[in-house]
């Protein structure tokens, strides 16, 4: 725990955060909410009027939560101890997630809008600047796999712009191309290696994935 502590004491005190609230039936809450600092490990979350039911939730269940600090954002495990009021919750922090650590475990099929592009410098006279849009297949902490309609001319330095579900900006980074596969005629899947992202972005990616594997397990339950 003493790594939790370390955490917490640099986190600053009312900073926005994003939690996955753990609901009853094994369902998940996604709320934005404000950090405040208590006494490590506790610590409160404040939220939006009506942003849940506490009958809905599962009171001592563990739970992500995304807290931003400076220009990152710090993924952490946590236990929802008790409701505070109607807009405020106390949780006690676990355990840091890392996600260089775990995002191979995270990768999820997932489909969304990939925007592929490439634009060449000045010493490229005679490479074009070119833009692809697809869909994506798979998505994880370190690549991505999407379908395009044709082969990106490029495997170097591409530009991807991704729209991450329930977020309000898409997500953009640089990725080279690892594998190719033509399926059929104007049908190609396509798997990129994200090689400069920001951490931010990385986080945001991975929270993605957890949502996204937390919502099709609950589906896989409600159809056995």
């Amino acid at each position: 725990m003493s790594g939790v502590h370390e955490i917490l004491e640099k986190l600053n005190n009312n900073v926005p955060a994003v939690v996955e609230l753990p609901g009853i039936n094994g369902n998940t809450i996604r709320c934005r909410a404000l950090f405040v600092k208590k006494d490590s490990p506790c610590l409160d979350l404040v939220f939006p009027p009506q942003a849940w039911d506490a009958a809905d939730l599962q009171i001592g269940a563990d739970c992500t939560l995304a807290v931003e600090h400076s220009n990152m954002t710090v993924n952490l495990l946590a236990r929802l101890d008790r409701v505070v009021n109607d807009r405020r919750l106390s949780l006690t922090a676990r355990a840091r997630v890392v996600p260089e650590l775990m995002r191979e475990y995270f990768r999820v099929a997932i489909n969304t809008p990939i925007k592929a592009a490439y634009i060449a410098r000045p010493d490229e006279p005679e490479t074009n600047t070119w833009e692809l849009a697809g869909t994506t297949l798979d998505l994880s902490g370190s690549g991505v796999l999407a379908f395009f309609s044709v082969l990106p001319p490029s495997r170097r330095d591409i530009q991807l712009t991704i729209t991450v579900p329930e977020e309000d900006h898409a997500i953009a980074c640089l990725a080279d191309i690892v594998r190719s596969y033509k399926i059929r005629d104007n049908r190609f899947h396509i798997a990129f290696h994200f090689e400069d992202i920001a951490a931010k972005t990385r986080d945001m990616i991975m929270a993605c994935c957890m949502h996204e594997q937390r919502r099709q397990r609950r589906e896989q339950v409600h159809t056995t």
